[in-house]
């Protein structure tokens, strides 16, 4: 009795291993599987940025992309995360954006020291609206293998596609 009593004790020992192991697995299976995912979100976001920063220095006004009226602020959509594609954007006040970035440095008194200068010729927000704006760049990282076991429990679906978005201020003519 006791022989029987010690073999199924060590049945269950083996039963509890191979279910943690199973768990350990999965577990280190996903820690891998968003590695990848960070890491092609990153080279995304990089390859993105690099192309947003070469538009920015351009001076041709057909490389940016004007933004009217001004954003003040984005808000949360129902996925309660910033900068998602359910945001909603608030919209500002352009002349008081002028009123901030420019009216301190005094254009028309700039002007009479510097006539090239670029801030001395904004005379109005739409001035400022036309020698400034935004450039946009995107990039993607396509078919991101998912892992089998990451697969089954987590994604339906074999690869992941990330799509990255970034916009850059433009400063052809202002340095």
């Amino acid at each position: 009795m006791d022989t029987n009593h010690k073999k199924s004790k060590s049945g269950q020992a083996m039963v509890e291993f191979c279910i943690g192991l199973i768990a350990l697995i999965t577990v280190f299976a996903g820690i891998i599987q968003l590695g990848r995912m960070g890491i092609a979100r990153m080279d995304a976001r990089v390859e993105a940025t690099g192309n947003a920063s070469a538009l920015s220095m351009t001076s041709s006004a057909s490389s940016f992309r004007l933004i009217r009226p001004y954003l003040q602020k984005v808000t949360e959509g129902a996925d309660g995360r910033s900068y998602s594609v359910d945001d909603r954007d608030l919209q500002g006040n352009a002349d008081e954006v002028y009123d901030i970035l420019v009216g301190p440095n005094q254009p028309a008194l700039l002007n009479s020291y510097a006539s090239g200068n670029i801030l001395a010729s904004l005379n109005d927000s739409v001035d400022m609206m036309g020698e400034t704006g935004l450039v946009q760049s995107t990039a993607s990282e396509n078919n991101i293998p998912i892992m089998p076991i990451v697969r089954k429990l987590f994604f339906d679906q074999n690869t992941v596609d990330i799509d990255v978005t970034v916009w850059s201020v433009r400063t052809g003519d202002l340095y």
